[in-house]
């Protein structure tokens, strides 16, 4: 009896040793994975911040490259303009050697603006020279014939494109302030007019160049609010370049 009460008595030591081993193990296995499971989730989390990034990035470079598209896509249309203006004074040259009061046929698209039922030939040639003239970068002489035509027809599209120009006169002659005064006067006089967009524009333009963030958010923001300049191009490069203020 007792072998028997010694053995059982070794064999329950043996079993508690072993039980104790067991739940010994367990725990290192569950810290083991526990650990794991963490490294783990932190690669995961390191992960979704690095996307987050790149994505973050990507946007941004997408809003620049569409802003730069944009710019691009506005100094092609200024020049497709001056290279307009350059033919409608040939045709308007050769015209007056021709002797036709009317105009010649060319292969030059009409614009609308330099032919309102209110001016009369004189204003008509006026215009034609001084838009020649600004382009030839005497931008005295086409501000004066802009300013004549402006104050003898006052209202319509032809007084509104001139009060364009005398400003575009003032800005490129270096005139700042007085280009401000005029745009802003054309916005007062013209609230609907085919140049309020752009005029909104330049100005949120000149206040970038001042480094008056303040007043380059104030017109951008003015512009995405004026309602017939939603679908122009200066609208669309507003809403690229506002966000990132």
């Amino acid at each position: 009896m007792k072998i028997l009460f010694s053995f059982a008595c070794l064999l329950c030591v043996a079993l508690c040793s072993c039980s104790s081993i067991t739940v010994l193990r367990t725990k290192e296995i569950k810290n083991a994975t526990d650990s794991s499971a963490a490294s783990v989730n932190r690669r995961i989390d390191s992960l979704v911040r690095v996307l987050d990034s790149l994505e973050s990035e990507q946007s941004k470079s997408l809003s620049r490259l569409k802003a730069d598209f944009a710019d691009l896509s506005s100094r092609i249309n200024d020049q497709g303009d001056k290279s307009e203006a350059r033919m409608e004074e040939i045709t308007f040259r050769l015209d007056r050697l021709l002797g036709q009061k009317g105009g010649t046929k060319s292969a030059a698209k009409p614009v609308q603006h330099e032919q309102p039922k209110e001016h009369n030939a004189e204003m008509e040639a006026l215009y034609n020279a001084s838009r020649a003239d600004y382009l030839r970068g005497e931008y005295a002489v086409a501000y004066n014939g802009f300013k004549q035509i402006y104050e003898t027809v006052k209202t319509g599209e032809l007084a509104e494109n001139s009060l364009y120009w005398m400003a575009m006169c003032m800005l490129d002659a270096g005139k700042k302030d007085n280009a401000e005064t005029l745009f802003k006067t054309l916005l007062e006089k013209f609230p609907q007019g085919a140049k309020v967009c752009p005029v909104e524009f330049k100005l949120a333009s000149m206040a970038e160049e001042a480094r008056d963030k303040a007043k380059q958010k104030s017109w951008l923001q003015k512009l995405l609010n004026t309602g017939h300049c939603v679908s122009s191009n200066e609208f669309h490069r507003a809403a690229d370049i506002l966000p990132g203020l």
